[in-house]
């Protein structure tokens, strides 16, 4: 009797933080960097297949980058290359400081991670060479999904052992949408890959299963963990208490009962009442966006976050006035006149950048900046800390241009298409894109820096004093001197 106390004791008593970031150095610190990798190539493929909408002709003659190849690559490359291996790590190391726990079977995770990439690689190959589904946001391969199924499993299998580790300590926020992130994406992924690709569903059938995929995959999977991110982090820096639990459980479950629902176009060639039924689902948004929006901001209220001095909380604060624009974009779905003016214009790929690079990604690289040095222990500090700020600003710059030109220009693109005006059609169209393109630069040169930052933390301090950085600091007073030895 006394035995099994002392072992449950032992099991429930907190490890140090020291421990957990031990714990989860290897693994956490592999998948960030293959996701600083991924948004490298997710923002070069982005701009290379605006470049090719803009000018026609370039690179006409290869039949690997064509428009429709380019832009599904993109994503592939955005939602489950950057996001899947930085939402990913994130959560092993959340889950682990949220529970007190150190991270439960690092190598199941490794073996994840490295099975993920493998099912990335696969699905950008196979797009390049032109085998894909061809449902626009849902561009995966079939042997591509089952390995990435694999691998989620052999991670979610060491995030559930950490969090049951401990079973008596009450539950953060935070950890409910972590936990919702894991179960979702088998789910979401699982439903469209059998009703989608392995026995496809006939006819018109296919158009309402392919968009709640595709905005389940968006708004509950990616919502889910940046969503976690910000009610984490925010208190956390702020050192304040979320202002309320029953307004976060509240947003929590509409979010993931209404998320794939919305934004349903109210053309779509589908019965009236399913489309009805997508803008009521949209209308009750609104109550997810005050749920959400209110407690962040009673949790902040008379601090600024994107004026702060931490760069961690202007990240927060952009993330969390990007995933807002968009929130209320998805309410005002729920009117049929708005919903029927724009949904043939760049709007609705506006509002996914936004969401994709405004929110997510914003989140994701301020939760990288804060997490990453805190994995090698001690006072470790970025190795180019001073160069961290411009992923802040570029892709701060190119969200606000993307949203901007998305809301402002398609408007006179809708109305023109409502009246028949062909010369004015093309002219209002391709002006929203090109403004976009500025945006799109942006996230690129933002997705650079951020990989040559992760480069430079892990030269620093994995190599030693063999690193680059250190050898270069080492022959700059050599070189003053007169020389080097």
């Amino acid at each position: 009797m006394s035995e099994n106390t002392d072992n449950n004791a032992t099991q429930a008593s907190e490890a140090k933080p020291e421990a957990i970031n031990a714990s989860c150095r290897l693994p956490v610190l592999f998948l960030f960097f293959s996701a600083a990798v991924w948004v490298v190539q997710a923002s070069a493929a982005g701009v290379l297949g605006s470049l090719k909408l803009h000018v026609p002709g370039f690179l006409a003659d290869c039949p690997y980058l064509t428009y429709g190849r380019m832009q599904a690559g993109v994503w592939v490359a955005f939602l489950f290359g950057f996001a899947g291996n930085a939402g990913l790590g994130l959560t092993l190391w959340m889950l682990s400081r949220l529970r007190g726990m150190e991270l439960a079977r690092p190598g199941f995770v490794m073996a994840g991670a490295i099975m993920w990439n493998v099912g990335v690689t696969a699905a950008m190959v196979g797009i390049t060479m032109g085998d894909q589904p061809g449902i626009a946001g849902y561009e995966l391969p079939a042997y591509a999904s089952r390995v990435l199924l694999i691998g989620q499993a052999l991670i979610a299998f060491s995030a559930i052992l950490t969090y049951f580790s401990r079973r008596h300590k009450q539950l953060y926020p935070s950890s409910w949408y972590l936990i919702a992130s894991l179960v979702a994406f088998p789910w979401i992924v699982g439903t469209a890959h059998w009703l989608l690709v392995e026995t496809p569903v006939r006819g018109a059938a296919q158009i309402p299963v392919a968009h709640w995929a595709v905005t389940s995959l968006q708004q509950i999977w990616l919502g889910t963990i940046g969503l976690a991110a910000l009610i984490y982090f925010i208190p956390k820096i702020t050192q304040r208490e979320l202002y309320s639990r029953q307004w976060a459980a509240f947003g929590f479950w509409l979010l993931l009962i209404l998320g794939g629902w919305v934004n349903l176009n109210s053309g779509s060639p589908l019965p009236v009442w399913s489309i009805k039924l997508s803008q009521f689902a949209s209308m009750l948004f609104v109550f997810v966006l005050v749920a959400v929006g209110w407690n962040l901001c009673q949790t902040v209220k008379g601090v600024p976050l994107i004026g702060s001095e931490d760069l961690t909380l202007k990240f927060m604060g952009v993330s969390l006035a990007s995933w807002l624009v968009v929130a209320l974009y998805t309410v005002g779905n729920s009117m049929a006149e708005w919903n029927g003016l724009l949904q043939f214009t760049y709007a609705g790929t506006a509002m996914r950048q936004l969401f994709a690079w405004g929110f997510f990604a914003m989140a994701m690289f301020g939760a990288i900046y804060y997490v990453a040095p805190r994995l090698f222990g001690g006072e470790v500090d970025w190795a180019c800390s001073g160069t961290y700020k411009w992923v802040f600003y570029l892709t701060a710059v190119g969200a606000a241009v993307v949203g901007l030109a998305g809301l402002g220009l398609s408007y006179g693109h809708g109305d023109a298409l409502t009246n028949v005006e062909t010369l004015e059609v093309s002219k209002k169209a391709l002006m929203p894109m090109r403004i976009a393109f500025m945006g799109e630069l942006a996230f690129l040169g933002a997705s650079l820096i951020f990989l040559c930052s992760m480069a430079c933390l892990l030269f620093r301090n994995c190599c030693g004093e063999c690193s680059p950085m250190s050898l270069i600091r080492q022959c700059c007073p050599a070189k003053v001197e007169g020389g080097a030895e």
